[in-house]
């Protein structure tokens, strides 16, 4: 499966400094680092927190032919996702003017319409019970969360929600921003 991917080409494009390379020494990004954050800023802003790649979503696919994503933001996933073949209902407490797909107005209660479908939340935002009022108000049996483990994301309540309730299935690399150590997770709920 090719799917068209204009974010993950930028991000391959940038040199190796603006991405998480371990050959490269810390400093080579720290000298940059106003500009770096500008322009991550910008990047994330138009596609997405994280990088996706046909392989994230295939695993995605792997695992469901349906998927809620709370806190959509672009719609960047979303797009990809729906390329593929999935079928995804998305949703943004305040989308931005510009999205790459419809993604509706609403908040993370908007899951428990969708308990035949998987939820997916990319980089909740840190500090924030959204993901954890997310995962309380889903009735599904599957979790996809991309972002970092037990950190940058989401907050503590919701990393002890999902670790009591649910086991991890599967997990796939994904390309990685500077200073950052995210993955893409898929949790299944304890039978």
């Amino acid at each position: 499966m090719q799917l068209l991917n204009p974010y993950l080409d930028l991000f391959q494009a940038l040199p190796g400094s603006f991405r998480r390379d371990p050959l490269l020494p810390p400093s080579a990004t720290e000298l940059l680092m106003p500009d770096w954050l500008a322009l991550k800023a910008t990047i994330t802003r138009h596609f997405a927190w994280a990088v996706p790649t046909d392989e994230a979503i295939a695993a995605i696919r792997k695992h469901t032919t349906g998927v809620v994503e709370a806190g959509a933001g672009s719609g960047y996933w979303t797009w990809l996702m729906r390329q593929a073949g999935l079928s995804v209902a998305a949703f943004d407490l305040d989308p931005p003017p510009f999205t790459w797909t419809e993604v509706h107005c609403g908040d993370e209660r908007m899951v428990r319409d969708h308990p035949d479908k998987a939820l997916l939340l990319c980089w909740p935002p840190w500090g924030s019970g959204m993901a954890a009022n997310a995962l309380d108000a889903f009735g599904g049996e599957q979790v996809i969360y991309i972002g970092e483990w037990m950190g940058g994301s989401a907050d503590p309540h919701f990393f002890t929600q999902l670790v009591s309730g649910f086991d991890c299935i599967d997990v796939v690399e994904i390309p990685q921003w500077y200073m950052r150590d995210d993955r893409l997770m898929v949790f299944r709920r304890h039978t």
